[in-house]
């Protein structure tokens, strides 16, 4: 595989993030978590495993409202077995029955595990008051 088949193959598997979290498909969500994946969101504890990670992408899950776009920005390691996004993503949900817009910035770090590329870590830092 060529960085540019990484990165296209990658870009298609952001694809697969953004419709299961349109779809609140919790399987493919966890399709695209390493095992021993790590998550820290803004003002949380970090979460240490997949289940742990799936727990609360579920939370986000049960909010009816809840949107979410991320814009990668996609580097291969000159090994091409580690790749990193330094991206930017907008979150939409209500909060009291009001609209809100939550804009910031993340870090996800993808490898390798059977066969596919899956998120070893992934972190985000909002732009606004947590």
């Amino acid at each position: 595989m060529t960085e540019q088949d990484i990165r296209d193959h990658l870009l298609s598997r952001y694809d697969v993030w953004m419709t299961a979290i349109t779809e609140k498909d919790i399987d493919a969500i966890a399709s695209i978590y390493a095992s021993d994946a790590v998550y820290m969101q803004p003002g949380r504890p970090r979460h240490v495993g997949k289940d742990a990670v799936i727990a609360v992408w579920r939370t986000y899950f049960t909010r009816p409202d809840f949107k979410a776009l991320y814009t990668p920005s996609l580097t291969v390691s000159a090994s091409l077995d580690i790749a990193y996004d330094v991206g930017s993503y907008v979150v939409s949900l209500a909060r009291g029955g009001d609209p809100v817009e939550i804009r910031g910035k993340y870090v996800v770090v993808w490898k390798m595990e059977r066969g596919d590329w899956v998120v070893a870590v992934d972190i985000d830092n909002t732009d606004h008051p947590v």
